[in-house]
């Protein structure tokens, strides 16, 4: 057993940890100890006037939460307590051993009068006015460690729930006991009731503390299995540097343990947590939403979940909405009820060495928090935001706008419903079109020879929100043909022939229902298309997913060649739908799965004899890139000329000053995406400081792609500048022991370029920024003082000739 702790110890309660130590595989315990539950009131208000200060108010918000939680940390754990649960600005302690009792009042007391001199220590917007309210309860408290991806430790039951009875009965300065730990501390401990509770008198402690309980030995691999999947990389780096983000949250809500307790007792509770935890877990792992943390609740408990933290990805909202929706069509023990939210948050770390926690922060988190708790049980209840920037559509109801604790006005959300689609990734019509002439004469000329009844494929390569989709669609604009339009899905890859399935579908009119009624409908168009197709109906089922029972002749197909079989199935039903000129749109080729673009081929392939053209889009990023079909045509950025031009006839009605169109110019980097990003922010606001913000859903998706090392260097790296030289960086990192090797270089490549010798340049001005900005505001004070000593050592007894660098 090696003697260095666990990179994930901290983060893992020590009852988890040593779980299997005392109960072996059971999933559920019951232990004897006494649970504190401590709420801290004020930190909303702190918020609010620390937010006018913009993120460094974010920053200096959470180095209170270190500082007061830490603290409280140190007492409890100094009385032989443990951290279950960390909600956001509330401690869930429990206390063992055979004075647990007192020991955990005893704490409360200490950690109360640890308060009072915390608020002490003003801030940027003053004194922090905190106060704390806490319950506690003692006796038989139920355990359930749950889970497939990891083991989620689960405190409900009985003795939970009294706890946050005890806590909510608690006023400001309140502590607020059970009647069964008031029947086991000395008879003067309590003697006026609050609700079901007692108010704690005792100003002191009233007894020595005991130390820190040590953790027992467990293997490594433990610790690994106790930390959520997509965490577990990004906390193993290290202690997480706190960043500001744009984020999804969602929350899921489970009620009435006692009632499923009362039927089945405690194995019924806990075969129940176990579906519902391993259902989310899958919906989640699916779609690559990370399962943040679970919580405290009366009668229940709550799930958090989020994406863009730790990283982002393509369509982080739609992954969120797909695994809400999948949880919520589950079949569960107990009714759950769900919200999400999406906007900035502040993420991080709160803690201690030996234990800490990764959490998120913000009035994101609380609305979401506020928008589970409006819902009825079954429902989801979804801020606008997260719908308009989902991938996938959905049906939605709109609801009447209703007050939620915490906001002034009242909030306007909708009630999630089934998926109803996809939405095109292409923006048409949002900018001028310009430059590509080339390419459109190319693709035209492809489209012209439709009418001879000779086609072709081709491919639209090029980095992300280059225009690949809106080349495509100025070139189709004034020609005639009819159209099909496949999609490609960020988390469709594993799903057979997702990509082609509602294209297929919508052609011949089958309208999403039961597969009994789809495949009926199915069944029918094809008979319509030609009685020789019917034999063909399970294979062109397959490509459809609908579900169509083999035949004679189907079944006897060897599983390896049922691919190719099914593919000749529908370029024969291709043959009879589309018999006049046809394109068919492939977009988002990185994207499909496997089975659809092996059926994209082919369909090319038979396209040399139809009138189709087959055109598919994809991206030239490292690991997204695919085998073209047919021509490749390569877009590269527009010019700075181009960019010009269409900036200036966008915003022909209200001109820009001509400083603000020159830094549009520049940050878009030719980027057609950017570019309209950065305008829609423009109109908004009036003017460009706020940029970064809106592109940093963007971005920040390929920088948190990129491996733990050559992303940290690469937000190193933005402190210099957009240009810079090599050896400034080499001593930047040097400080930290970090060697740039070839592998990060490599890495590296899509973002930085060289510029000229001995010099790097961010190869787009938004991923400067938006690197930059990831940064807390004390890491870039301690960066940019790091290079401006780096800076002057380079310089030698020539300091002249660094002052224009050291100035700026």
């Amino acid at each position: 057993m090696p003697n260095e702790p666990h990179p994930l110890e901290s983060y893992v309660p020590r009852v988890l940890a040593e779980w299997g130590l005392d109960v072996g595989d059971s999933i559920w315990q019951q232990i004897n100890g006494t649970l504190c539950f401590v709420d801290i009131s004020g930190f909303t208000a702190l918020s609010e006037k620390l937010a006018l200060r913009g993120r460094i108010g974010a920053e200096e918000l959470t180095e209170v939460l270190d500082r007061v939680f830490g603290r409280m940390l140190d007492l409890s754990y100094d009385r032989g307590g443990s951290l279950l649960k960390f909600g956001g600005d509330a401690l869930l302690l429990l206390f063992e051993g055979d004075d647990h009792a007192l020991q955990a009042t005893s704490a409360a007391v200490e950690m109360r009068a640890a308060l009072r001199e915390a608020v002490k220590v003003p801030t940027s917007v003053g004194r922090i006015r905190l106060q704390m309210s806490v319950g506690l309860h003692t006796g038989s408290i139920d355990l359930f460690r749950v889970g497939e991806s990891h083991h989620e430790l689960i405190i409900t039951g009985d003795a939970a729930t009294v706890t946050t009875e005890m806590e909510g009965a608690a006023g400001a300065g309140d502590i607020v006991i059970s009647e069964p730990l008031r029947a086991v501390l000395p008879k003067d401990a309590a003697r006026e009731q609050r609700g079901l509770g007692w108010i704690l008198r005792w100003v002191r402690p009233r007894a020595a503390a005991t130390g820190p309980v040590p953790r027992r030995p467990v293997d490594d691999d433990v610790y690994q299995r106790c930390v959520p999947t997509n965490l577990r990389n990004h906390l193993m780096s290290g202690r997480a540097e706190p960043e500001h983000r744009i984020a999804t949250v969602g929350f899921v809500k489970f009620k009435n343990v006692a009632d499923v307790w009362g039927q089945g007792g405690p194995t019924a509770v806990a075969k129940g947590l176990d579906r519902l935890i391993t259902c989310v877990q899958a919906a989640t792992g699916d779609e690559g939403v990370t399962f943040l943390s679970t919580d405290i609740d009366e009668d229940g408990g709550k799930v958090i979940l989020t994406t863009g933290v730790p990283a982002r990805q393509e369509d982080d909202d739609g992954r969120m909405l797909r695994a809400l929706r999948r949880v919520s069509d589950s079949e569960q023990a107990f009714p759950i009820k769900i919200g999400a939210n999406r906007g900035h948050v502040f993420s991080g770390e709160i803690g201690t060495e030996f234990r800490s926690t990764f959490t998120v922060m913000g009035d994101t988190v609380n609305l979401a928090a506020r928008l589970m708790a409006a819902a009825p049980p079954g429902s989801v209840y979804v801020a606008p935001g997260v719908l308009d920037r989902s991938f996938t559509l959905f049906e939605t109801t709109p609801l009447e706008p209703f007050h939620v604790k915490g906001k002034v006005e009242p909030v306007q959300a909708y009630a999630l419903g089934a998926e109803a689609g996809t939405r095109t990734t292409s923006d048409h019509g949002v900018l001028p079109f310009a430059g590509r002439t080339t390419e459109l004469d190319a693709i035209r000329m492809s489209v012209a020879r439709l009418s001879s009844g000779t086609g072709g494929a081709l491919t639209v390569i090029g980095e992300t929100g280059i225009g690949k989709s809106r080349l495509l669609a100025e070139a189709l604009a004034n020609e005639q043909p009819q159209s099909l339009t496949l999609h490609g899905e960020p988390s469709g890859g594993a799903n057979a022939y997702r990509a082609i399935r509602d294209a297929l579908r919508s052609a011949l009119g089958i309208e999403r229902r039961g597969q009994a009624e789809m495949a009926k409908a199915l069944e029918l168009a094809v008979q319509n298309l030609g009685v020789d197709l019917v034999e063909d109906l399970p294979l062109i089922g397959t490509a459809f997913q609908i579900t169509i029972p083999d035949n004679d002749t189907s079944a006897t197909i060897e599983p390896r060649f049922r691919p190719e079989r099914t593919a000749d199935a529908v370029v024969r039903l291709l043959d009879r739908m589309f018999t006049d000129p046809t394109v068919i749109v492939a977009e988002d080729g990185h994207w499909m799965d496997g089975a659809s673009l092996h059926l994209i081929r082919r369909i090319a392939a038979a396209a040399e004899t139809h009138p189709w053209l087959v055109a598919m889009t994809a991206r030239s990023q490292q690991g997204d890139s695919i085998d073209p079909i047919g021509d490749t045509i390569e877009l590269e950025p527009l010019t700075q000329e181009e960019t010009r031009t269409v900036v200036v006839s966008a915003t022909e009605a209200a001109p820009l000053r001509q400083s603000d169109l020159d830094t549009i110019v520049a940050r878009a980097g030719g980027n057609p995406l950017f570019l309209s990003e950065i305008l829609r922010l423009v109109r908004e606001t009036g003017g460009v400081q706020g940029i970064p913000d809106s592109l940093d859903a963007v971005v920040g998706a390929e920088i948190d792609a990129l491996p733990v090392l050559p992303r940290r260097l690469l937000r190193m790296a933005s402190v210099l500048g957009r240009s810079f030289r090599q050896v400034v960086l080499d001593e930047l990192v040097s400080d930290e022991d970090v060697a740039i090797d070839d592998a990060t270089t490599r890495a590296l490549g899509g973002f930085i370029e060289s510029d000229g010798t001995g010099r790097l340049r961010f190869l787009h001005g938004a991923v400067h920024q938006v690197s930059y900005v990831g940064l807390s505001f004390r890491r870039r004070r301690e960066l940019h003082a790091r290079a401006g000593a780096a800076i002057k050592r380079l310089a030698g007894d020539d300091p002249e000739a660094v002052a224009a660098a050291l100035a700026s």
